[in-house]
């Protein structure tokens, strides 16, 4: 705690009392530490969360798909990605978009499903990872797809498997 010293002298004059004070620290330190090992012990850290994906088993039989509700995207490199509306087609007119604007492009499709077929969960998806994309553009799609509540969707090694 603090402690005040008295310093008296024995001379007949009269001189004024100094007073030090001296503040012991120690407590307070003792009391960061606790307060800094409270905290780190009640802090939960994040946890590393997987992404659930489940791939069915290769097959020789063919998916029917509707060709007007469905929306195929080709992951690129460079962070961009080109679609199409309809199933896999040899050359079809290829429209470019970044990840940022997916989100639209997917909403718009949903929009154009729901007019046509009365119910936008009718949306399928089709999601060719090109040789060149990475996993985290394949993880931004899936979490765009998760986001959109897009209950169809596929994932092939080459445009030709449908």
């Amino acid at each position: 705690m603090a402690q005040i010293e008295e310093k008296t002298h024995s001379n007949s004059k009269r001189y004024l009392h100094k007073r030090s004070l001296r503040v012991d620290l120690t407590p307070m330190v003792d009391l960061g530490f606790l307060l800094i090992t409270f905290f780190v012990l009640t802090t939960s850290l994040s946890q590393p969360t997987a992404a659930a994906l489940i791939m069915p088993k290769d097959s020789d039989v063919k998916t029917p798909i509707k060709e007007n509700a469905t929306l195929t995207l080709s992951l690129m490199r460079n962070d961009s990605i080109a679609w199409y509306e309809g199933a896999p087609q040899i050359r079809p007119v290829l429209n470019y978009c970044r990840f940022n604007e997916l989100r639209s492009v997917i909403q718009q499709k949903q929009k154009k499903v729901a007019s046509i077929l009365g119910d936008r969960n009718e949306t399928i998806i089709i999601i060719y990872p090109g040789k060149e994309s990475t996993y985290k553009n394949f993880m931004d799609v899936m979490d765009e797809v998760n986001i959109n509540d897009i209950t169809h969707y596929f994932v092939i090694n080459h445009p030709d498997e449908f």
